[in-house]
């Protein structure tokens, strides 16, 4: 199954990638609680682990089996495009937690200050976003991720502060025929619509298996 996702040189992990089935997964750091013991491994390892499964069945049962000891606390997702179903996972250190997520839009945020302050300031702005006449667009999923809403700083979605700041933008685009990712390397607001990489992947067949 061939993937493809930006990868972090020193460790060969990633925090995003898809496959050319559709399949798309994310992995967000979150804050340490007192189940989280010392570091060992990069959480960016457990995507690349996972990402050549070709259906969600599969990629379930190798997540369960994945041995996550030594990793600080992440949320990971999955994205199923052929049972239109997103899984979330949710690590704290020592217990892995799944739960089903309906085929609908969602939002999902992490913050080294508060995760669940990020949730709340940037689920508002999205909120709001989603009532623009253009929700859902391209564009508008642009403009979202470069936006500096309510300020410019540590909750905005394109986050700036002294000692912390966005990196990068991915994008995923999928037609049931050809998956694209692009990636821009720096922050999301200084080079809108404009990406250093674009790599597609194509899978005829998929139609078919989903039929």
């Amino acid at each position: 199954m061939e993937a493809v996702y930006p990868r972090e040189a020193a460790t060969g992990g990633t925090w995003v990638a898809a496959n050319a089935s559709g399949i798309a997964m994310a992995i967000l750091n979150q804050n340490r609680g007192p189940q989280a013991g010392e570091k060992l491994r990069s959480r960016g390892s457990v995507i690349p682990e996972l990402i050549t499964s070709g259906n969600m069945r599969d990629l379930v049962q190798r997540m369960e089996r994945l041995n996550l000891s030594g990793m600080f606390p992440f949320l990971a997702l999955g994205i199923f495009p052929r049972e239109q179903v997103v899984v979330e996972w949710r690590w704290d250190g020592t217990w892995l937690k799944s739960r089903p997520w309906t085929w609908r839009d969602h939002h999902w945020f992490s913050s080294g200050i508060s995760d669940s302050l990020a949730t709340q300031v940037r689920g508002a702005f999205c909120q709001s976003a989603s009532q623009r006449r253009d929700a859902g667009s391209v564009d508008w999923l642009r403009r979202v991720h470069a936006a500096h809403t309510p300020v410019r700083g540590s909750f905005s979605i394109c986050v700036h502060r002294p000692e912390a700041a966005s990196l990068s933008y991915t994008e995923i685009a999928f037609d049931s025929r050809e998956l694209v990712m692009r990636y821009h390397s720096g922050q999301p607001c200084q080079a809108l619509g404009r990406f250093d990489s674009e790599i597609g992947l194509h899978n005829p067949h998929f139609l078919a298996a989903a039929g």
